[in-house]
């Protein structure tokens, strides 16, 4: 199985030897439960091409960035063609925070700045028909998704967020947090953006909710993993 991690974002790069890229950290959370799976990664963010032929992986992840789907830049215009496309050959995606926002703008629903703020750190969250239960998850993100896509349902989510969880009637699922995020992470994130991003006192309330708090994105792990693998199921039963 070929899968093919589209980075829409640049981990800070005083972070990154120490944690990785963003691609990295997504193919650490999600190859052990797909270990069948070869991971590539495409930097549209840094200009690499999207594939000219969609087919040419199993299943595409989107992870997040520090930009907004709404900046509407030319290579996320060229992402939300892209997407269209798989959606049409039913190929599987995943987005994660950002990618969930483009996913939602690329099948017709709209992201926004939030004017309830920023929210960072843990977070509770339900998962509604996605047979997870209640736990806490690692959010980064003011903006999100507020008008659902025709084609998608909420699947979860929490006050904050309400659509912090959006399946699609194709083979599509995604998330405003961050199950790739390990909480060391999250920390240093926290204290490298604290007093440019987010307020001393706000991230000071991050971490010690963090420091508390039990995170495991295993369970996502398994259902993105059935996604994934949903292509050749489908294809067998054509």
């Amino acid at each position: 199985m070929k899968i093919c991690i589209i980075e829409n974002g640049l981990t800070p790069e005083q972070l990154r030897d120490q944690h990785g890229t963003y691609p990295q950290m997504a193919r650490n959370w999600l190859g052990p439960a797909l270990p069948e799976a070869t991971f590539t990664t495409i930097s549209v963010v840094s200009g690499e091409a999207l594939p000219e032929d969609p087919a040419d992986y199993d299943g595409y992840l989107l992870t997040g960035s520090k930009h907004g789907v709404y900046e509407n830049l030319p290579w996320m215009l060229d992402v939300q063609r892209f997407l269209n496309r798989l959606a049409e050959a039913r190929i599987p995606m995943f987005g994660i925070c950002f990618g969930h926002q483009i996913m939602a703008a690329a099948f017709g629903g709209a992201v926004r700045k939030s004017d309830k703020g920023v929210a960072t750190g843990p977070q509770p969250y339900h998962f509604g028909d996605l047979g997870l239960a209640p736990q806490d998850v690692l959010v980064f993100h003011q903006d999100q998704v507020e008008v659902l896509p025709p084609s998608a349902r909420s699947s979860g989510g929490n006050d904050f967020c309400p659509f912090g969880v959006i399946a699609y009637d194709f083979p599509a699922l995604s998330v405003q947090y961050h199950p790739e995020f390990t909480k060391e992470f999250m920390q240093d994130l926290t204290d490298d953006l604290a007093g440019e991003w987010i307020s001393h006192d706000h991230a000071a309330e991050a971490k010690g909710k963090l420091a508390q708090s039990e995170v495991d994105n295993a369970p996502l792990a398994r259902k993105v993993a059935a996604l994934m693998r949903s292509a050749g199921i489908e294809a067998k039963a054509g």
